[in-house]
């Protein structure tokens, strides 16, 4: 039953005012009968369900772009949530009022909002917000923001396949959040953003026709080419191909003019300036180092932003040959590599093709000078970071028949970090561990004299449990360990007679591949997060079956 003013709720809270009414229920103003404090009192239909989880979502938050909870009653067969009440206009409102907005403030306020939103994703477990639009954001007096009506976000669940309910806000929504591609995650919320973003800079509500996004400069020709990337970004069909995070989309905001082509041709000329300058003036400034200084702070801003460009561009070619600009800038820097590494890891194999172009990158030369490798090779703790992620990829991933010999020397070099540097203790660890595996496959096949192999079998095996213990698999991500529980189950499947001829027991295999199953019962119901992971996951059930039967092969004398 609708309430009207005068209204008294549970003896305490008098009705006001009505302040909206819509889908997710009807809002209205209320004064606290002894405090006076005014609160929003949202009035909730029983049988609504998902809206009653707002109510219980609500209760468990708490920050300050979010309304908190005073009280949940129930009178009349309605639920009724009594919430802050926020002073102010929504950004919808102020819309109407203004048309359009600075770039300025409108990263501003995409970065409160980021921040909003990552306090609700990094909750356990995560929270979807899934209704991100104007109106549902409202600008306080003091010039802060606070996302309001939680009717429609949603706890992940990490059994479910995908969302029970497809909600959200014709032209803000993710193509994602109307079914059929699994839970909505973060990537939603980074969509829905991107379309408010867009909808303050332009005018132009997404929800109306013609739909879509058009590039903002179509609109205001005088806006970031940087920003409109960033946006374009947020806003693509395809979850995988939009920011992951709020936190990096906080990032990119906050670093939208380095992606300005305008931005990039000014460093360019700072550059040739400083050489042109430190050519000219090189005996003035023989030994200070000033101009060397200038020119290396010129470099690292280009760098950062050929990283970003990385990171943000929409075609595979274009994103490495961002890569491979930012490393012929700093070849001594390990962050260039790494994206490059990234990029070739996507689909899950590091190809012929690709090894080839990270060879030529690393035996590239300037002018004359020494080889990226040994650029690269000058900066220690730089060069380890980039052995670590080059190794493993040779590891784990490598198409051809050599990648185990060849990760070899990244890993070994990587195992050498010292612990906080630039590797974790675990990374140190796993660098080491597969340094060691990788070795064995060149000494267990080379013979000395005496017959014996130039590695041990029972080594190996050691390595090759410790890889996939308990131990290493705490605070792993999932793919790692599949990763090692694939190698687990090869090296017995090819080996398990050697294993038994140095002295290793039937027991211990058994209890390793139990360890290995075990891991996989543990997933079951679980999605996966990607194509990649249900590949992996196949590839260790199918080597559990053939590892088994190797070890049995192996004992059946016994």
């Amino acid at each position: 039953m609708a309430c009207t003013p005068g209204d008294i709720l549970y003896g305490t809270y008098r009705i006001l005012d009505l302040l909206g009414k819509g889908g997710n229920g009807t809002v209205y103003l209320a004064r606290h009968e002894r405090s006076g404090r005014l609160w929003a009192v949202k009035e909730i239909a029983k049988e609504k369900n998902h809206l009653i989880m707002e109510a219980e979502l609500l209760k468990k938050l708490k920050h300050p772009g979010l309304p908190a909870v005073g009280d949940i009653l129930e009178q009349g067969g309605m639920l009724y949530l009594v919430m802050d009440y926020i002073e102010g206009k929504s950004l919808r409102q102020l819309l109407e009022e203004e048309k359009t907005f600075s770039q300025e403030q409108v990263v501003r306020w995409g970065l409160e909002l980021c921040r909003v939103l990552e306090y609700l994703h990094t909750r356990t477990p995560s929270v979807i917000y899934r209704d991100m639009k104007p109106s549902n954001v409202m600008r306080k007096e003091d010039g802060s923001l606070v996302l309001v009506d939680f009717g429609t976000a949603r706890e992940q669940k990490e059994e479910a396949a995908e969302d029970t309910v497809w909600l959200g806000t014709r032209g803000y929504a993710a193509p994602e959040q109307y079914g059929g591609h699994g839970q909505t995650g973060p990537e939603a919320d980074v969509y829905g953003l991107g379309a408010v973003l867009y909808h303050l800079l332009t005018g132009r509500s997404p929800a109306d026709p013609p739909y879509g996004f058009m590039p903002v400069r179509a609109f205001r020709p005088e806006l970031s080419g940087g920003l409109e990337r960033v946006l374009l970004c947020c806003t693509r069909d395809n979850p995988k191909e939009r920011y992951h995070s709020c936190r990096e989309l906080a990032w990119a905001l906050e670093h939208y003019q380095e992606l300005d082509e305008s931005f990039i041709r000014q460093r360019r000329r700072k550059r040739r300036l400083f050489v042109i300058c430190l050519a000219v003036t090189a005996a003035a400034f023989a030994g200070s180092g000033i101009m060397a200084s200038l020119e290396r702070q010129a470099i690292a801003g280009t760098y950062q932003a050929q990283i970003a460009e990385a990171a943000g561009a929409v075609h595979r070619e274009e994103r490495l040959e961002a890569c491979r600009k930012a490393i012929r800038l700093e070849p001594g820097l390990a962050e260039g590599y790494r994206c490059m590494m990234e990029i070739f890891l996507e689909d899950g194999t590091f190809s012929a093709e690709e090894e080839i172009l990270l060879r030529e990158i690393l035996n590239e030369r300037q002018e004359g000078g020494k080889r990226f490798l040994e650029r690269l090779q000058t900066n220690e703790a730089e060069y380890q970071r980039a052995a670590y992620e080059i190794g493993q990829a040779y590891f784990y991933d490598y198409e051809g028949t050599d990648g185990k010999r060849a990760s070899a020397r990244w890993l070994l070099a990587a195992a050498k970090a010292k612990e906080g540097s630039v590797l974790s203790e675990r990374e140190i660890f796993r660098a080491e561990i597969l340094g060691k595996i990788a070795g064995y496959y060149d000494g267990l096949d080379i013979q000395k004299r005496n017959g014996d192999s130039e590695a041990s079998y029972e080594e190996y095996w050691r390595d090759l449990r410790q890889l996939c213990g308990l131990e290493i698999e705490k605070g792993d991500n999932r793919i790692t360990a599949l990763l090692a529980d694939r190698e687990l189950t090869a090296g017995l499947s090819l080996k398990a007679e050697q294993f038994r001829a140095a002295g290793v027991d039937a027991d211990s295999m058994t209890d390793a591949l139990l360890l290995v199953q075990r891991r996989l019962e543990a997933w079951e119901g679980e999605p996966d997060r990607s194509a990649y992971e249900t590949q992996l996951k196949q590839e260790v059930k199918d080597g559990l079956l053939t590892a088994r039967r190797a070890i049995d092969a192996a004992f059946l004398d016994l």
